[in-house]
């Protein structure tokens, strides 16, 4: 996880986090985090009218909304009777990189059109060589500014002490996803650990539990016995 907090000229304050791994906790946190950001403006005795708009943007290495093909989802405050916007204070971005990845490779969106697609685009660009060179000619030939940040993304990776920086936090990072997808292995096993303890409780036979689980009756029979 990676928190930039900025603030616009116009007062607006914008929260972006990059989450790699998928907690199931992503919309109660992200609100979580903006009430946090929007509360924080006031000081004792200010009016509330100084409270500015509060943008959450999250940049997710993982799918989140799996019936939905867009890779960008804008959630805002939403009066349902009126059928228009209650406050506009709010405003919470949810991108899902994986998606835009795949839709980069399907040719359905155009980093050489849309400057928003090729800035999300750069995030995942050091997996993919065919990516980083397309967006290498985007910034040669109409993007200065993104050749810019290429530039001094180049300058800095050869900086020992930044690259130095960067690999421990990789290594962190990848850490914490073997973590993770650790836990979740043994959450899955113990749940089906319970899942036959109360198939056996309710007087399913062995057999037929080893073939609802796919286990041999042998498994069955240890996992009873402890």
């Amino acid at each position: 996880m990676l928190d930039i907090l900025v603030t616009l000229d116009t007062g607006t304050k914008v929260n972006i986090e990059i989450q790699l791994n998928n907690a199931h906790n992503m919309i109660k946190r992200s609100l979580y985090y903006w009430g946090r950001l929007y509360t924080s403006q006031l000081q004792k005795g200010m009016p509330y009218s100084s409270l500015r708009k509060t943008i959450t943007i999250n940049l997710l290495n993982f799918v989140m909304f799996l019936k939905y093909e867009a890779f960008h989802t804008i959630g805002i405050l939403w009066n349902q009777q009126q059928q228009k916007v209650l406050s506009d204070d709010i405003e919470v971005h949810i991108v899902e990189l994986p998606k835009l990845m795949q839709q980069w490779r399907n040719e359905q969106v155009n980093p050489w059109e849309d400057s928003f697609v090729r800035w999300l685009l750069l995030l995942p660009a050091n997996e993919d060589e065919q990516l980083t060179q397309t967006l290498e000619d985007i910034a040669m030939n109409q993007d200065p500014i993104l050749q810019k940040a290429m530039n001094k993304w180049e300058r800095m990776s050869q900086d020992s002490s930044f690259r130095q920086a960067y690999e421990a936090r990789e290594k962190a990072l990848m850490d914490e996803a073997a973590k993770y997808a650790h836990a979740r292995k043994e959450g899955i096993e113990e749940g089906k650990i319970q899942l036959i303890r109360g198939m056996s409780k309710n007087g399913m036979l062995i057999e037929d539990i080893a073939k609802f689980t796919n286990l041999r009756i042998e498994e069955i029979r240890n996992i009873l016995q402890v």
